[in-house]
């Protein structure tokens, strides 16, 4: 699974560690096989987000510290906001979840993709360099493939009921009454 480097959610974050960009990237290039591995890798970007956080703030961590606790010390030392404390939190548990249950629907895959979106962008606004004319636009949802699953049903089913004869037209037949 390459990454896209063209992404329409995340290519801004190419000015960053390349590693966030190639995360974000392989989460979506993921979405319509492996949801599962969606939720993984977006944890991955949580976590790279807040260990480069923390190095930006001289927040210490090791490679024994636990996201949960690096970001229990980013909220400590540097008083995270509390929606962003939320986005972190949430790729992380969703994240953990996906990794020891290996099941996942593309709609959680699909919030975690909005949520590290709304991540990527609050990092840009606060590490980017300033540009007036950056206009991140709409997030734009890579396809979901059980809504194109659900709409090739539902064309087959209208297919086949085109191909077999009309048996519900009753013009011309009476009805026998009883006792006639």
């Amino acid at each position: 699974m390459e990454p896209n480097p063209d992404s329409v959610n995340f290519s801004f974050l190419a000015e960053y560690d390349p590693i966030f960009l190639q995360l974000v990237a392989a989460a979506e290039g993921a979405f319509a096989s492996d949801p599962n591995t969606t939720l993984i890798k977006l944890r991955q970007f949580g976590e790279a987000l807040a260990q480069d956080l923390a190095v930006r703030s001289g927040v210490q961590f090791d490679e024994t510290t636990t996201q949960a606790d690096l970001l229990g010390r980013l909220h400590r030392q540097i008083r995270l906001d509390p929606t962003i404390r939320e986005l972190f939190h949430t790729l992380r548990v969703e994240g953990n979840r996906a990794t020891h249950q290996f099941r996942t629907r593309h709609k959680e895959a699909m919030d975690g993709l909005k949520m590290a979106r709304d991540l990527a962008l609050w990092y840009h606004h606060c590490f980017g360099q300033p540009d007036a004319s950056f206009k991140p636009g709409p997030f734009t949802p890579p396809p979901d493939p059980t809504v194109e699953e659900k709409t090739q049903e539902t064309h087959g089913l209208k297919k086949a009921r085109e191909a077999r004869p009309e048996t519900t037209n009753c013009q011309g037949v009476t009805e026998a009454t009883p006792g006639h």
